[in-house]
């Protein structure tokens, strides 16, 4: 099967990347939207093919990936001929399936996903919505696919993804305070992404869980994690990460 991709930003590099270190045995067409990471991709790994234009992407490929810019993504897709035997797939935020749909016709089999760039270690949940088994066979090689039910869903969890950087900033903050009482960076470093992504291990294997459940089983009374509750709490610090998801999700209204 040929993959085409029309946009090679940094979502679209990660997925390909994943793609070309999984058990894929895909063939990738990319455009040459971006030339520095095109041609990178392109002499990176044999699988991967840059194309002269968008156009040539669709016409040697069975499933398309859109990965363009918000702002710009429905006036380049009316510019491409799509046939009606191609499977799209589009990672663009503010494109709802029915504009998707407007966009890419003849085309009539098309979905969303939401990957990002851990999908390139194939550590990723992916949100999808409208997929059929094809697609979803195609992100089960670098990811957990995570289907939804419906279209509003999708935005909502989809908001999530924009509290990623907060999460890294969280990090930066407690490994320059270890820092600061004389701990080595690359040690700081690495203790705080190792604390946080053991955090996560026992859930994950344990589904179903409560967060609540897991507050409480790590909350000895006047322990460590107590005082460190009820200080956070007492600034109400948590409030500003549902301040922030609730600006980016009016975004998608």
């Amino acid at each position: 099967m040929n993959l085409g991709f029309i946009g090679t930003g940094n979502i679209a590099t990660s997925v390909i990347k994943g793609l070309c270190t999984s058990n894929s045995t895909s063939h990738i067409n990319i455009s040459p939207r971006n030339k520095e990471k095109s041609l990178f991709l392109e002499g990176l790994f044999d699988k991967v093919t840059r194309m002269e234009s968008n156009q040539s992407v669709l016409d040697h490929s069975e499933v398309i990936f859109i990965a363009l810019p918000p702002a710009f993504a429905k006036d380049i897709l009316k510019g491409l001929s799509f046939n009606e035997d191609h499977r799209v797939v589009s990672f663009v935020p503010f494109l709802d399936l029915e504009e998707l749909l407007n966009s890419v016709g003849p085309a009539s089999k098309v979905s969303r996903a939401v990957p990002f760039p851990t999908v390139e270690n194939h550590e990723c949940p992916i949100l999808l919505y409208h997929p059929d088994e094809t697609i979803s066979g195609i992100f089960k090689n670098i990811g957990t696919p995570v289907p939804v039910a419906s279209e509003p869903e999708l935005k909502l969890l989809w908001t999530l993804t924009g509290l990623i950087a907060p999460f890294y900033d969280l990090t930066e903050t407690l490994s320059h305070w270890a820092q600061s009482h004389n701990v080595e960076p690359s040690v700081a470093n690495r203790y705080v992404m190792e604390l946080f992504s053991a955090l996560t291990c026992y859930p994950r294997k344990n589904i179903p869980f409560d967060f609540s459940e897991l507050k409480k089983e790590a909350t000895t009374p006047n322990g460590l994690n107590d005082q460190a509750l009820k200080i956070i709490e007492q600034q109400q610090a948590n409030t500003a990460y549902r301040v922030a998801a609730e600006a980016l999700y009016k975004r998608f209204e």
